[in-house]
């Protein structure tokens, strides 16, 4: 398919000797939140600094939590730090080694620490210890933690060349060798799916089980990776200058070409990235693909309604995401979207007089990028066998839809 390359203009730059260390982003990217040896720096919904405390020195990385209005910042002098939006501490605690990557959940009630010992830790809101566990039994620095919006789930990568997903409670639920380091993880808003990025410049999309949905491998190393709260898409910083979108069946959607950063975060209500470097930040916005998403969703209920079939619920679904565009309330807009768009398939798998299946995947085949026609290539039918496995494994289709419609694919 194209490139869909295009040059972008930042929304806002905030441009300032700096040396950004870490960024976060609310989940409506009204507010960021940069981390540098200096101090902590906190910007409006239009890049401008409301506030610098420099007061926690050496910030490693950092994590907001809208919701709650705290965030978790790891320093790398040991020390874990709790603050309001206003920069005011609420707590802070010291550890034995030093704070590579923290994450805090939506409630601000859990905050999980990964360190550069091996060490995955969990703290409550209060700033007490809940659990602690060595990774591996080795000391090799956790990069990368991810915790889910309830706290329930919690994703760790490592220079160990491995991949953990613990519960609260501190019980592994898996692990998996990765055949490189783990650089960068991400993980939906429910735990349902995960990414991570290896040093091997390959990016993995799997689900909670752990099973691999696609990969990617790039010729040269991508800088940092992130995820929608709904998976519907994620963002990889594939040089200092490209950022691109890839949708659940590993498809590249959309990009844009940007000023040189070295680091990024995509805020979870998928509006936009912040975009980081020596001597700047910036917001550049993703409305032109969530614009898209709206556009392809119209289509299947225009699509729907021409075989005569219910697609009532699906409309009123559809109108209210579109006044969440209209209204820049992305993080609603992606999950009505999300459901408006299943609605109109289950309005036509269940009208439809066609075999099941055969529907079901036609409406995989129009739906996932309608504006982009799809290319009989041996890429596009792993990315339907895999869109069919997906739906097998959430029971929407049965064993013998599954083997039905996966023998006709074949076949085509």
């Amino acid at each position: 398919m194209c490139e869909h390359m295009r040059p972008a203009s930042a929304f806002w730059s905030f441009r300032e000797n700096i040396s950004p260390s870490a960024l976060s982003v609310t989940t409506d990217g009204k507010h960021t939140v940069v981390g540098t040896q200096n101090g902590l720096i906190f910007l409006n919904s239009r890049g401008r600094p409301l506030w610098f405390n420099k007061k926690i020195r050496k910030v490693a990385d950092v994590s907001v939590s809208t919701k709650s209005g705290k965030i978790a910042v790891g320093s790398s002098q040991k020390v874990l730090y709790l603050v309001n939006l206003k920069g005011e501490p609420i707590w802070h605690r010291e550890l034995d080694s030093s704070v590579i990557a923290v994450s805090i959940s939506s409630r601000g009630n859990l905050i999980v620490v990964g360190t550069d010992l091996g060490k995955l830790i969990l703290f409550d809101g209060k700033g007490k210890k809940k659990w602690e566990v060595h990774l591996s039994n080795s000391d090799f620095p956790v990069n990368s933690v991810d915790i889910t919006s309830d706290g329930e789930f919690i994703l760790a990568g490592t220079d160990y060349s491995h991949l953990y997903l613990y519960d609260s409670n501190g019980s592994v639920l898996w692990s998996k060798e990765t055949g490189s380091a783990v650089l960068k993880t991400c993980i939906s808003s429910n735990g349902d799916y995960l990414g991570y990025l290896t040093s091997d410049c390959k990016f993995s999309f799997c689900v909670k089980n752990s099973r691999m949905l696609w990969e990617n491998t790039f010729d040269s190393q991508p800088l940092w990776i992130d995820m929608a709260q709904t998976a519907d898409f994620v963002s990889i910083g594939e040089s200092s200058n490209k950022v691109n979108l890839y949708n659940k069946s590993g498809r590249k959607v959309w990009g844009f070409a940007n000023e040189s950063s070295r680091m990024g975060v995509m805020a979870s209500g998928g509006g936009n990235v912040i975009l980081g470097n020596k001597g700047g930040i910036f917001n550049y916005s993703l409305e032109p693909y969530l614009k898209r998403l709206l556009t392809g969703c119209k289509r299947s209920i225009i699509k729907a309604t021409e075989e005569n079939l219910d697609v009532t619920e699906s409309r009123k679904i559809y109108d209210v995401a579109s006044k969440n565009f209209s209204n820049a309330n992305f993080s609603q807009f992606l999950i009505n979207i999300h459901k408006a768009r299943n609605l109109a398939r289950e309005a036509r798998v269940i009208e439809s007089d066609s075999v099941p299946s055969e529907r079901r995947l036609e409406r995989n085949e129009v739906e996932e990028d309608p504006i982009v026609p799809q290319e009989n290539t041996e890429d596009e039918m792993m990315a339907k066998l895999v869109q069919l496995a997906e739906m097998r494994e959430k029971g929407i289709l049965s064993e013998e839809e599954f083997i039905m419609a996966k023998s006709k694919l074949l076949r085509i």
